[in-house]
């Protein structure tokens, strides 16, 4: 299909729908809506719709924010409701991005757009930042930092932004039964393979590593997401090596991290979280999530 053609397409995806609100400025009224938000991206500038939620108890107070990315199913409407019910308990706001396949492929979405884009601003991850100025100038979140969740292809999205842009101003990064890791360390250490399942080919230094081992992160993981044939699981030799299932590359993946982190004298706060009897299911792992992160409170 010709560019023209296809951005046309997607623009009419992203109209609103019959009954939901909508408004150019995010999180003025309470309830679900959307907004559509403006950016650069390698592909160019793009209009990504955020699925949005406002309890009635931010309606007017600044409320902490939970950015929430999708899975492979690119289901931002889903990202979002499953953080509904925390919202209202914890008061909360809730922003879910739709980064959709035609326009942001693996490569740019679970893998951000890293590989051959010097131009760190073109890098999808990116977007997220940029989104959270316009969050704040709305005046309805909290200038404290937010919260990224990612489940399963999110949470490749949210792992790797984590490791790549430590900078950037969430408070918490928690990643929830990931395909495959990239892991936090160089080609050779890795079984010799670069990124996205190493850190080699990226501008990462370790300094920059040090800062992402520094930052809190929570890795999730489904002690039944076990199934080494599930119709979603990458199986590439990169992602294979790093174990048989989610689960195992999850554990993989922590036990890697934190003898990186040893290595290079960081008291480092990511750890692993366990959730008993769930699977491959984002909906109970968003809600282990929000239990883990604002439970005691």
């Amino acid at each position: 299909m010709p560019r023209v053609l296809l951005r046309a397409a997607c623009l009419l995806v992203l109209m609103p729908l019959a009954g939901q609100a909508h408004d150019l400025t995010p999180f003025q009224e309470p309830g679900r809506s959307h907004v559509l938000h403006e950016d650069v991206s390698p592909a160019g500038t793009e209009t990504i719709n955020i699925e949005t939620y406002v309890p009635q108890a931010c309606a007017d107070t600044r409320c902490p924010l939970v950015i929430s990315l999708h899975g492979l199913l690119r289901n931002a409407a889903s990202a979002r409701d499953n953080w509904v019910e925390a919202a209202d308990r914890h008061g909360l706001i809730i922003a879910a991005p739709h980064f959709d396949k035609e326009r942001f492929p693996t490569r740019l979405y679970q893998q951000g757009g890293v590989q051959g884009e010097p131009d760190r601003a073109k890098w999808v991850y990116s977007v997220i930042e940029r989104f959270y100025d316009r969050a704040l100038k709305s005046g309805r979140v909290t200038d404290t930092g937010y919260v990224l969740f990612g489940h399963s292809a999110g949470a490749q999205f949210v792992h790797r932004m984590a490791l790549l842009v430590p900078e950037a101003r969430f408070s918490t990064a928690i990643i929830a039964n990931a395909g495959y890791y990239t892991l936090p360390v160089g080609k050779e250490a890795a079984g010799g393979f670069s990124y996205p399942y190493s850190l080699d080919g990226t501008p990462a230094t370790e300094a920059s590593t040090k800062a992402a081992f520094a930052k809190p992160m929570l890795i999730m993981l489904g002690d039944q997401d076990t199934d080494p044939n599930h119709s979603q699981l990458n199986k590439s030799k990169g992602a294979e090596a790093q174990g048989p299932s989610r689960f195992a590359r999850g554990q993989n993946f922590t036990q890697v991290a934190a003898a990186e982190a040893k290595r290079l004298g960081v008291a480092s706060p990511w750890r692993e979280g366990v959730v008993p009897g769930v699977g491959h299911e984002q909906g109970k792992m968003a809600n282990a999530a929000a239990q883990a992160l604002f439970g005691g409170k």
